[in-house]
């Protein structure tokens, strides 16, 4: 078993150990920004702005950065991209201690932040199976979502804590250290093929309609990108939500929202060893079909919610499956796309399948100012669940047909 460990591999060392840090930043960031915001303004409608300001790149830059990917150097778009996002967070609290800060910048430095996140996002999404062997990929995105979901554990657990005793601006500042390490480690990792693929002659815009058409005439990836465009509409009212969620209608403190995050990613690790027994025992359409609905279940749950242990359960059930449905996807996607079109196709994925997180969460924020927050989750989780069982068709595809699909590479 040790010998076909990926532990054993010079990469596989490089890659998770400089992932480690830069996910715990990310967790930093990811509370202390909704925090910050809600100081400087105590509303949901800014918290909303905050959100789209933050999602919106994933959308128009993923694209464009799946471009990038297939005509420039991979590594340098990595390396750069995590400088950059390390220096814009550094900026935050910079300019607290200038006593200059306004929530107008907290906007652009989130949205550029956002921007090299997108870049960064989609160019790692791709070079994975140019770092690992094709039957280790499983392997690989199940370390690398163990190592993200226990960022939430211990991340969350460290921000609420931190939060309280040392200030959120602080925090930022350490997650703006955090981006060091990884990109330091991307510089001595070892392609197995070469870092940008053969140069290409066509312009950018058929390179896009090159992927476009690949993803739309899959019969698999083609289908659950559309159906995750659709889910995601719950999802993005929760995500950008639950903070305020948590402040305005449970009143928790900055260590509660800790342990809520942290304990919903207990049962995530879990979920993590689950998939990685179940994708070898079963369907993995039937098995990501089954992770949305449960999801859209947890979402309605959170409607329920009365104390910071009941929201942790109900984010519990609306998060581990979200977990496994990912990994599952990106496990798919790597093994069904070639490596030529991979970038661009990651990139339209990635647009597609967040391209209603941001006006979601917006339209949530202006929304929830008139309309309770429980009835909107109540009402979206229901849609959610609804809408996943009218592509329930999906997981009664032959497991031939996916061992075609995979014959394309």
């Amino acid at each position: 078993m040790f010998k076909q460990s990926i532990w054993r591999e010079k990469n596989a060392l490089l890659y998770f150990s400089g992932t480690i840090l830069s996910k715990l930043g990310d967790k930093f960031y990811i509370i202390a920004i909704p925090w910050l915001i809600y100081e400087l303004t105590e509303s949901a409608a800014s918290m909303g702005m905050m959100f789209l300001f933050q999602t919106l790149p994933f959308i128009f830059i993923s694209p464009i950065a799946g471009v990038l990917a297939d005509r420039l150097p991979r590594r340098t778009l990595l390396f750069v991209s995590a400088l950059l996002q390390g220096t814009l967070v550094a900026i935050i609290p910079t300019l607290h201690m200038l006593q200059v800060l306004q929530i107008w910048h907290v906007y652009i430095l989130g949205f550029f932040i956002a921007c090299l996140g997108a870049v960064f996002s989609v160019v790692n999404s791709t070079v994975v199976p140019q770092l690992f062997r094709k039957e280790k990929l499983i392997k690989v995105n199940t370390a690398f979502q163990f190592i993200d979901t226990s960022s939430v554990l211990f991340g969350s657990m460290l921000a609420g804590i931190l939060i309280s005793k040392i200030g959120v601006y602080n925090v930022l500042l350490l997650d703006a250290i955090s981006y060091i390490p990884i990109a330091i480690s991307i510089l001595f990792l070892t392609f197995l093929t070469k870092e940008s693929p053969s140069i290409i002659k066509s312009n950018s815009w058929d390179q896009l309609r090159e992927g476009a058409n690949f993803l739309w005439k899959h019969t698999i990836l083609g289908p659950f990108t559309l159906l995750v465009l659709i889910v995601n509409i719950a999802n993005g009212a929760l995500i950008s939500m639950l903070v305020y969620f948590s402040r305005e209608k449970l009143l928790l403190t900055s260590e509660e929202v800790g342990w809520v995050y942290a304990g919903a990613a207990v049962t995530q690790i879990v979920a993590i060893f689950l998939v990685n027994f179940l994708g070898n025992k079963t369907s993995h359409i039937r098995l990501m079909i089954i992770n949305l609905l449960i999801s859209a279940v947890g979402i309605i749950t959170v409607a329920f919610s009365w104390s910071w242990y009941s929201l942790l359960v109900a984010v519990a059930i609306q998060s581990a499956p979200v977990i496994m449905f990912n990994v599952l996807f990106k496990t798919m996607r790597q093994r069904l796309v070639p490596s030529y079109i991979f970038g661009r196709v990651n990139g339209l994925i990635m647009m597609l399948g967040l391209g209603t997180l941001p006006l979601a969460g917006f339209l949530t924020g202006i929304i929830a100012e008139w309309i309770d927050i429980r009835i909107i989750f109540f009402t979206l989780g229901l849609l959610s669940l609804i809408v996943t069982l009218k592509f329930i068709g999906l997981s009664k595809m032959k497991e031939d047909e996916n061992e075609k699909m995979n014959a394309i590479i």
